[in-house]
C-alpha cells in the first residue's frame, strides 16, 4: 500500500488574525472581553490524513513518546513547514486529525504602572513534562496535567519578522496560576484550595482534547498506484478574539486592557489599580459582585481550523 507511488504530502501551518476563533465566552455577571493575541503557537504530537467514508488513514508525522512539536505560527502569507512525508498510502482522504498537547497565545497585559507587557499563556491537554516551567521557588517538578494553564512571568521577546526560524522567547519561566488570587504558584503543589489544584480556566471548551478530528480538507486527496503528486496542506488557525477575560472594573469598557495583577514577583508602586482582572476570586464592590462575587475568569479558547490544499 503506497509504496513508490510518487504521492507525497507537505504540511504547512499559519495563523489568521481575521478569522474568528471558536465560541469563547461565558455569562457569569461580568462584562466579557475577547481580544486577539499578538502571536500564537501550537504543540502538535501527531497529524493524520483520515477519511469520512472509509477506514483509510495516513500518518504525516507522530512524535511517539517524544516531546510535542513546537510550532510558532505566523500571519498570512507566511507559512511554516511542519512536516513532510513520502509515499502516501493508497486511499481517499478528506479530513485531518490532530493530536494537540498545548496551545500558546502571546497576550498583552498591563501592570500597575499601566505599562504593557507581552506574556505567553499556555493551555495543556495532555500530561507531559514541560521543560519551560520555571525552576524557581524550590521547584523540581515540571509535570503538567490536562487543562493546566501556565503564564510566563517575564516579558516575551517578540519575533522581529515573519521568519519561521525566529521563534521569539522560549525562556523557562512558565508558572501555574493560583485559583484564589491569580498569583504564580510554583511548584504545582503550592497552589491554594487544595494540593495540586491550579487555575485551569474553562475546561469545557476543550471537550475531546487532545484529539482534534474532522477538520475538513477543502480538496479531497485521492491516491492510487499511478498518483505522482505532492499535496501541500496549509492548516490555518483562526485566532481573532481567541483570548477571553472578565472585565472587573467597568461594565461597558471602551478601552479594553487586561490588567493582570501579578506581572512581576514584586509589584512596583503605586498599588495595583481597581482593575485586577487576574485575581480570579476578586473581592470587589461593583454591582457584579451580587451576581457572582468570586470568579473573574480568563483563558485562551480553541482556534477555528480551516485548510487549503494544493497539488503539484
Amino acid at each position: 500500500m503506497g509504496c513508490n507511488n510518487g504521492a507525497n504530502v507537505t504540511l504547512q501551518a499559519m495563523m489568521d488574525m481575521s478569522t474568528t476563533a471558536q465560541e469563547n465566552s461565558v455569562s457569569d455577571g461580568w462584562t466579557g472581553v475577547k481580544l486577539t493575541p499578538t502571536g500564537y503557537a501550537i504543540g502538535l504530537q501527531s497529524v493524520k490524513l483520515t477519511s469520512s467514508t472509509s477506514s483509510d488513514s495516513f500518518t504525516i508525522f507522530d512524535q511517539g513518546t517524544g516531546a510535542p512539536l513546537f510550532t510558532r505560527l505566523y500571519n498570512s502569507p507566511t507559512r511554516v513547514t511542519v512536516a513532510s512525508k513520502n509515499d502516501i498510502s493508497n486511499g481517499t482522504y478528506d479530513h485531518l486529525e490532530l493530536q494537540v498537547y498545548y496551545y500558546e497565545a502571546d497576550i498583552s497585559a498591563v501592570d500597575a504602572m499601566q505599562q504593557t507587557h507581552i506574556r505567553r499563556l499556555r493551555s495543556y491537554f495532555q500530561s507531559m513534562n514541560e521543560p519551560l516551567v520555571c525552576l524557581c521557588n524550590n521547584n523540581n517538578s515540571t509535570a503538567v496535567s490536562p487543562f493546566d494553564m501556565l503564564l510566563s512571568i517575564n516579558d516575551m521577546t517578540v519575533p522581529t519578522s515573519d521568519n519561521p526560524n525566529d521563534l521569539g522567547d522560549t525562556t523557562a519561566d512558565l508558572e501555574w496560576i493560583d485559583q484564589t488570587n491569580g498569583s504564580p504558584c510554583t511548584p504545582r503543589s503550592t497552589c491554594t484550595n487544595n494540593s495540586n489544584a491550579p487555575y485551569q480556566g474553562s475546561t469545557g471548551l476543550f471537550a475531546g482534547y487532545p484529539t482534534v478530528n474532522n477538520i475538513p480538507l477543502n480538496q479531497t486527496i485521492s491516491v492510487d498506484s499511478s498518483t505522482n503528486s505532492t499535496f501541500v496542506i496549509n492548516l490555518i488557525a483562526g485566532i481573532q478574539e481567541l483570548f477571553f477575560y472578565d472585565e472587573t472594573s467597568d461594565t461597558s469598557p471602551s478601552n479594553t486592557q487586561f490588567n493582570y495583577q501579578y506581572l512581576t514577583s514584586t509589584q512596583p508602586p503605586p498599588a495595583p489599580p481597581p482593575a485586577q482582572d487576574g485575581t480570579i476570586q476578586l473581592a470587589c464592590s461593583t454591582p457584579n459582585c451580587s451576581v457572582n462575587p468570586k470568579t473573574a475568569d480568563f483563558w485562551i479558547g480553541p482556534p477555528t481550523f480551516i485548510t487549503s490544499v494544493t497539488s503539484q
